[in-house]
């Protein structure tokens, strides 16, 4: 996935590209070429798989995924299928010092090198895995607007006793009711 690095600051004192080398030459040996660097950016590509390792030009986030068939999973999509709990504790480092940089670009590549080995040699079963990961996601996001949206209106409908109205409302959101609600739910259906 190629960033935007128009107007980027000088970042030549920070050594990306170089520490990026470093830290991921395990990918050459894996058969892997650097097609692209710039200051905040490098990307390896073996036949259709590219990796991308990137300096964010505002927020100087290091981070980094793979991308197949122009399908990009950032690094967090792929430790969260092997280890949704290291996944949750995982956040970017914010890097604007070189010791800094090279202690994100180093842990990058060690999530890289332990989460990442199946997507690096293209297997259909570990992106099959990301794709219903990101499935779920979606479903859950949904779900989480459509409860943000219809809890108010199915408190209103209750207090207003429209009952009818509480219970479609409230069974919308039934997997996301508290105990208080359930109860509200169960009364509705009720009385409707």
């Amino acid at each position: 996935m190629k960033r935007d690095v128009v107007n980027a600051p000088d970042r030549s004192q920070l050594h990306f590209v170089q520490k990026v080398r470093e830290f991921f030459s395990f990918l050459v040996d894996e058969g892997f070429t650097e097609i692209e660097a710039s200051p905040t950016q490098v990307i390896y590509r073996n036949g259709g798989i590219e990796v991308d390792v990137y300096h964010e030009r505002l927020s100087y986030e290091v981070g980094g995924g793979i991308t197949v068939a122009g399908i990009c999973y950032a690094i967090s999509e792929i430790v969260c299928v092997s280890d949704p709990e290291a996944a949750s504790n995982y956040r970017n480092v914010m890097a604007t010092t070189p010791k800094v940089l090279a202690a994100g670009i180093e842990k990058l590549s060690v999530l890289m090198q332990c989460y990442g080995a199946a997507a690096l040699h293209g297997d259909p079963h570990f992106f099959s895995m990301l794709e219903e990961q990101r499935k779920q996601w979606s479903q859950e996001f949904a779900l989480d607007v459509l409860e943000h949206q219809l809890r108010p209106q199915a408190e209103d409908a209750f207090r207003r006793r429209d009952y009818s109205k509480a219970a479609e409302l409230y069974g919308s959101i039934r997997e996301r009711l508290s105990p208080a609600e359930a109860k509200k739910l169960a009364l509705a259906e009720a009385r409707k």
